[in-house]
């Protein structure tokens, strides 16, 4: 029997964000940022990241928010809800969300690598996608503490990416740490006292790929 603690969330048209999936990486706190590692290095893992509108945000927050509530009626020693791991609100109204599998399972065990495969379902042969690939993200969400902070919340377990637009070295970006930015007018809108995020709806035909953009949080959640 599945464990119901463990949800499948696919995330349809995603604008990926630092996708590692060629190899595992792991985060060098002296450097401040990722290198590639082997595979049984502590710490190790692939990662992706996604950007969503506010609105897409907040429709993916309330889903796994009411799956960890559901997680804790069968655990009740779960603390309260506080966050999804891996997030971040970014100054143009939108949000990225980042999903990790990995490199070995805690006994040490090699994990199988994220599938990534293309539009036709066939395997990718060359996993080193760029900031600003689209394709459909299946993760598996489930409740998680941060060893660091403390915070209880879900964690995203990247499982599974259908890349539909490739973008390689050079192709669009010049910058691998260059999120796609939206670009659209701000809407003023009375915001709930439950709304995480606090920001406007925005149209998603807005999206559009900006190299000049800088931002990088791609190694704020290192566990």
């Amino acid at each position: 029997m599945a464990n119901p603690d463990f949800k499948k969330i696919v995330i349809k048209n995603a604008l990926l964000q630092w996708p590692r999936l060629d190899q595992t990486y792991r985060y060098d706190p002296s450097k401040g940022g990722s290198e590639p590692a082997p595979q049984n290095a502590q710490g190790a893992n692939w990662s992706c990241g996604w950007l969503m509108t506010a609105e897409e945000a907040r429709e993916l927050w309330k889903e796994l928010k009411e799956h960890y509530d559901e997680c804790q009626k069968r655990s009740p020693n779960l603390k309260p809800f506080q966050t999804v791991h891996g997030h971040k609100k970014m100054e143009d109204g939108t949000v990225v969300f980042k999903a990790k599998k990995n490199g070995v399972n805690k006994s040490g065990t090699p994990n199988k690598a994220p599938e990534v495969l293309a539009g036709d379902l066939t395997v990718l042969t060359d996993r080193t996608i760029w900031t600003g690939s689209i394709g459909n993200v299946r993760v598996i969400a489930h409740p998680a503490s941060n060893p660091s902070t403390g915070e209880s919340g879900i964690s995203l377990l990247l499982d599974t990416i259908q890349v539909i637009k490739a973008v390689y070295n050079g192709a669009q970006n010049d910058d691998d740490f260059a999120p796609v930015q939206m670009q659209t007018e701000k809407v003023e809108v009375e915001q709930s006292n439950d709304d995480p995020f606090g920001l406007p709806p925005v149209a998603r035909s807005s999206l559009t790929s900006n190299s000049d953009a800088k931002g990088d949080i791609e190694d704020e959640i290192p566990f």
